[in-house]
């Protein structure tokens, strides 16, 4: 039987999502698009929005953030912080593991030493 897992569990996740459960929530979907009145795009800037948009906007263009999930809100630094944490952890316990392994090698290689003397 665990020979048979994996080909159950690839059928189960290829089929599930075709389920009876995904027709149905398909069927309810409201497809009608509301229409506006005025269909030109305005970008919320205070500057000229030629001299901000392209590949360096200059200073000054955007504006402030909203709420905190916003381009340079609070959890934008949040989630770079986290992320800062993360990679010094994986850092460290890396450099303590060379170190462990190197003393281990320099204590075997004394030690073979000692005993060919």
């Amino acid at each position: 039987m665990p020979r048979f897992a994996p080909l159950a569990c690839a059928v189960l996740l290829t089929v599930a999502p075709f389920g009876a459960s995904a027709v149905h929530a398909a069927d309810s979907v409201d497809t009608t698009i509301p229409t506006s009145p005025d269909s030109t795009f305005v970008y919320d800037l205070e500057k000229e929005p030629s001299d901000c948009i392209g590949f360096l906007p200059k200073p000054g263009c955007g504006k402030k953030p909203e709420q905190s999930g916003d381009r340079g809100g609070s959890l934008q630094y949040l989630t770079f912080l986290v992320m800062i944490a993360g990679v010094g952890t994986i850092a460290t316990v890396l450099i303590r593991n060379v170190m462990k392994r190197d003393r281990a090698i320099a204590a075997k290689m004394a030690k073979d030493e000692n005993a060919s003397d």
